[in-house]
């Protein structure tokens, strides 16, 4: 699970947001509240939008999550079956821990 992935709050701004996030090197952005709690997810279509609004209003809302307990094994066939390349982690109250990237999954199962 990578922990490095950028988060901002709900009213950040998309250009600041896209700022931090080229910075990074990834291409999408979890919007967390002042608790921690995941709202949303700014994907590469709502960071390339040229409009300068808060992260709340080009976020997708309520992303599907796992939880740090979860088997990895399962995770990886549902982001086979699912064709996702990754799963963000949180924990029962909803708070972001970080982001499982399919490959690396796919690399620790087969370790």
């Amino acid at each position: 699970m990578r922990d490095d992935v950028p988060t901002c709050g709900p009213q950040d701004s998309l250009s600041a947001v896209r700022s931090r996030v080229d910075e990074a090197g990834w291409d999408t952005c979890f919007v967390l509240n002042d608790e921690g709690v995941l709202l949303g997810r700014l994907d590469q279509r709502a960071l390339a939008s040229e409009r300068d609004i808060p992260a709340v209003e080009a976020m997708t809302e309520g992303p599907s999550t796992v939880r740090p307990s979860a088997r990895l094994r399962d995770l990886v066939q549902r982001m086979k079956q699912q064709d996702l390349s990754d799963l963000p982690v949180t924990t029962l109250d909803g708070r972001f821990v970080g982001l499982l990237l399919r490959t690396d999954a796919e690399q620790a199962v087969l370790s």
